[in-house]
């Protein structure tokens, strides 16, 4: 998986990122990344994988939409993955 920058949205922080099949079988992936910075700013968001799932040798773009309605958005956010996990197609 790879992260990118996170892009300012407004309100909210663009979180883009890649996932990459690198095995020899379909899979499902589930990711989560936190989201933190300055004035309290932490969020964490989540994307899922779904319908046939990632072919070998395939990537998928997603965008992670972060918002904390309590804090502004931070200058410059910390990006950290808490959870990334792949599991194999069973259909």
């Amino acid at each position: 998986m790879t992260v990118f920058e996170p892009v300012r949205s407004g309100s909210a922080l663009t979180v883009p990122i890649k996932v990459t099949n690198r095995g020899d079988q379909r899979a499902f992936y589930e990711v989560a990344v936190r989201v933190s910075g300055d004035h309290g700013f932490d969020a964490t968001v989540r994307m899922k994988s779904e319908a046939v799932g990632l072919y070998p040798g395939t990537s998928w773009p997603a965008e992670l939409i972060a918002r904390d309605s309590g804090s502004p958005v931070p200058e410059n956010p910390q990006v950290t993955i808490v959870k990334s996990t792949k599991s194999k197609h069973t259909r």
